[in-house]
């Protein structure tokens, strides 16, 4: 007991007749049985009660050898703390010799260390010379995180001890030394095909976004310029005005104005209306252009505008072959008329001949085809021709069928601008009214270089003609005159309809304008 009390102090042989306590305390009694020892009462200062205490003892000791420290002989025979004896060569696994350690340290706590009386404590304070070992500085307290007691850990690693292996924890493939997690490589080709199919990838996004916006912006403009197509005719009054903005309307031309009335007034037996547009500038002319008058073949020009766009919906195909039926057959101008019934015709041959030789039976043929009249004026309705109405089939010499200068010049401006049909069917539509074969009208009027398109009408009391002039200086104009003339007095009407062309031929050409109206139409 003496070896582990002591603090400062290895073990060493205790003197001859002297214990480490004073001759007071007693003598060592013999070893009791392990569940009750008792120790005598004069010893409690050395020893702690308190197992940390005995533990930090041990751990301020000197190490001392695995053959001085053996905690079973020292339960067994305390007196083998002094004479020691050879440990036994048995084999402890680390697992038991940590138990044995706790078990040893609370066999050493199990020791009855009565609590010291007034008598022994005051013979202790008045002897203290006996208790040298009482009186010294005690180790700093350590906490109990610190490291084991060298002994103890000497104990476990004694030379003759065989330890049982202990498994290693296998360690993971992550963090074996040396080795680090391999990060595959990708060939360079297989990076460049990826980096090419992502700039692909990107492309084809842009591009969508980019058709989405121009489809967008399209149909913006087109709402813009386009009539609303009434779903029923009683809509047609809403898209009228709508309609007539395609003229895009600048400002009138006072100086030509002018001068047609000066050639109207002198000539009063004639009624007259004219419309004429720059399509350049929307500068425009406005001489009883919204005046209706008897159409005559002119109205053949909105039916050739609704042809068209039956083929660019698909509902008609130019080369759907037609029918000559008994009904179609009419006279008046065209030479259908002298064909047998039964005859076939393509659709688009019909359209030309309509045009070119103004034929009022392939005329008929066209209306039945695009589905009647009454068909045929819910289209005119919507594109906002507010005087062209079809009564009755051609030839109509009686003039139930009307229009205006303005609505012929409204047909040709939404042609032209592609409001009404496609532009494949636009070049269609002015490629045969070039091919009209009366130029008894507005095509004397114009000077050399000049290219018209144009649809020429006549009744007996009615002559006309409107059409789209190309200049030679580029500019481009919409023309219509309409004169209502008496019986069998037709050439002064077309005296009138060749002045106006030739006046308004100068005016935008060369710049010129007449002082004075040099043209005196008789009657």
């Amino acid at each position: 007991m003496s070896s582990i009390a002591s603090t400062n102090s290895g073990p060493q042989p205790p003197k001859s007749g002297k214990t480490s306590q004073s001759g007071k305390s007693g003598r060592r009694r013999p070893p009791q049985p392990p569940n009750g020892p008792e120790i005598p009462a004069s010893e409690p200062a050395t020893l702690s009660p308190q197992p940390s205490r005995v533990t930090k003892i041990r751990a301020n000791s000197p190490a001392p050898s695995p053959e001085e420290l053996n905690a079973q002989d020292f339960l067994s025979d305390p007196k083998s703390a002094i004479n020691p004896r050879k440990p036994k060569t048995t084999k402890i696994s680390q697992s038991k010799s940590r138990q044995s350690r706790k078990k040893n340290l609370a066999a050493v706590d199990l020791f009855d260390f009565p609590q010291p009386s007034l008598e022994n404590v005051s013979s202790i304070a008045s002897n203290p010379i006996n208790e040298p070992e009482t009186t010294k500085p005690r180790a700093p307290r350590k906490s109990r995180s610190s490291a084991p007691p060298t002994a103890i850990l000497e104990l476990e690693t004694a030379p003759n001890v065989k330890k049982a292996p202990v498994p290693k924890p296998r360690p993971q493939g992550s963090n074996r030394p040396g080795k680090k997690s391999a990060i595959p490589r990708v060939p360079p080709l297989v990076y460049a095909t990826r980096l090419l199919i992502l700039g692909v990838g990107i492309a084809v996004i842009c591009g969508t976004l980019l058709s989405v916006a121009n489809a967008v912006n399209r149909s913006a403009v087109a709402t813009q310029e386009t009539p609303a197509q009434p779903k029923n005719p009683s809509d047609s009054a809403v898209a009228a005005p709508l309609a007539s903005e395609a003229l895009q309307l600048n400002q009138e031309l006072a100086a030509l104005k002018t001068q047609v009335q000066v050639m109207a007034t002198e000539n009063p037996t004639l009624n007259a209306g004219v419309f004429l547009v720059d399509l350049d500038t929307g500068s425009y002319l406005n001489f009883n252009g919204d005046v209706p008058f008897s159409s005559a073949s002119t109205i053949k020009l909105p039916i050739l505008a609704a042809f068209f766009q039956a083929v660019d919906e698909g509902k008609v195909r130019l080369d759907q072959v037609l029918t000559l039926k008994p009904e179609h057959i009419v006279g008046g101008s065209g030479q259908m008329q002298d064909d047998p019934a039964g005859t076939k015709y393509s659709a688009l041959e019909v359209v030309t001949k309509m045009i070119v030789i103004s034929d009022n039976t392939a005329t008929n043929m066209m209306i039945e085809l695009l589905g009647g009249a009454e068909v045929l004026n819910q289209h005119f309705a919507a594109w906002g021709l507010r005087a062209t109405v079809l009564q009755n089939k051609l030839p109509d010499l009686e003039g139930t069928n009307t229009t205006s200068p303005k609505d012929l010049i409204n047909v040709m401006a939404q042609i032209d601008r592609g409001n009404l049909v496609s532009v494949k069917s636009r070049d269609r539509i002015l490629q045969i009214m070039r091919q009209t074969k009366n130029d008894s009208l507005l095509p004397r009027g114009l000077g050399e270089g000049s290219v018209i398109a144009h649809k020429t009408g006549n009744i007996n009391t009615m002559l006309a003609d409107a059409g789209m002039v190309d200049l030679p200086n580029g500019k481009r104009y919409l023309v219509a005159v309409m004169v209502k003339h008496p019986v069998d007095s037709e050439k002064p009407a077309q005296s009138l309809i060749r002045d106006i062309s030739k006046m308004s031929y100068r005016y935008l050409n060369d710049g010129e304008t007449p002082a004075e109206s040099k043209v005196k139409i008789k009657n």
